[in-house]
């Protein structure tokens, strides 16, 4: 004689039971687990060395909440990534094994938090003082090369690009489109020291605009209060492109130092013309260097403002 045996089960424990597997099956995949990343994958995936990421982190947990999906550090792994390799979020869906939807809003809620908690404090004219600049971020040589006095505080500004995809929008994508370039871009002004620390980054401007106007625009405008920060006799350095804003330097009482042009009718510049130049280049040659190597790492910056 056979005996059957029967058993019983409530909803709590058939939920329970599912809510196990689910949770087995996710650790069985082969996922990314950003809260415990190694140095050679961080630096690998996000550019960052591990320290690095962990202090980005530190900056803006507290307003990054938790999802069933993801993470706060998984979120910010997901943003550094997108920001260095621009992959597109159905690659980074099937990479990381997160919806598209939920990569969408971790980049976005990263971005605003970078914005709030953590760009402020080292980049714009508030995150820095002029006696911060001139003490610890001029160099000698600058100093000697463009005759400054101590409490003059020396800048280099120079315009740059971010490439950007082509607009649905067609008003914008014909604003952005650069002649030049012959491709869709924006225009932030950057301002650095002569060592290459970021002061500032302004803009971004549409690519109509050339390096004078958006300086014109700057100081006519007070942009971020850029007036309060600067004085008299404070020097500018800036490349041929910006001579259509020598003049409202001049009447504000800013010097700037720019490579000379020939004049009309000669085949080479003097001797003091050339040397002029050629120490305007050399201020901004170190800032040149730095400006390339960090362009990636700013492009979040730059989407704020659009």
């Amino acid at each position: 004689m056979s005996k059957s045996e029967n058993s019983s089960s409530n909803r709590t424990s058939i939920v329970k039971l599912l809510t196990h597997m689910r949770e087995t099956c996710q650790k069985t995949q082969n996922k990314i687990d950003f809260d415990n990343i190694g140095e050679t994958d961080c630096k690998n995936l996000t550019g960052l060395s591990h320290q690095q990421f962990e202090d980005i982190c530190l900056h803006v947990l507290l307003h990054i909440k938790s999802t069933p999906s993801r993470t706060p550090k998984t979120s910010v792994g997901l943003f550094l990534i997108k920001m260095k390799c621009a992959l597109s979020n159905k690659l980074m869906s099937t990479l990381f094994k997160v919806s598209i939807s939920s990569i969408r809003r971790a980049i976005n809620t990263v971005r605003q938090a970078l914005m709030r908690s953590f760009v402020p404090l080292y980049l714009g004219f508030e995150s820095i003082t002029r006696e911060q600049i001139i003490k610890d971020h001029t160099r000698p040589l600058a100093k000697t090369l463009l005759d400054a006095d101590d409490d003059n505080m020396i800048l280099v500004l120079d315009g740059t690009y971010i490439y950007i995809q082509k607009s649905n929008n067609f008003s914008f994508q014909r604003k952005s489109f650069s002649l030049h370039k012959s491709r869709p871009l924006v225009k932030p002004m950057v301002v650095v020291s002569t060592t290459g620390h970021f002061v500032s980054i302004l803009g971004p401007y549409l690519s109509r605009n050339n390096d004078a106007s958006i300086l014109n625009h700057m100081m006519k405008c007070n942009v971020d209060d850029i007036k309060s920060f600067v004085n008299e006799n404070d020097i500018f350095v800036v490349d041929r492109g910006f001579r259509d804003s020598i003049s409202l330097l001049e009447e504000l009482g800013i010097k700037a130092a720019m490579p000379t042009f020939m004049k009309k009718g000669e085949k080479q510049m003097s001797d003091a013309d050339a040397n002029t130049s050629r120490m305007v280049t050399k201020v901004k040659y170190h800032t040149y260097i730095v400006d390339f190597k960090s362009q990636e790492s700013l492009t979040f910056i730059y989407i704020q403002n659009m």
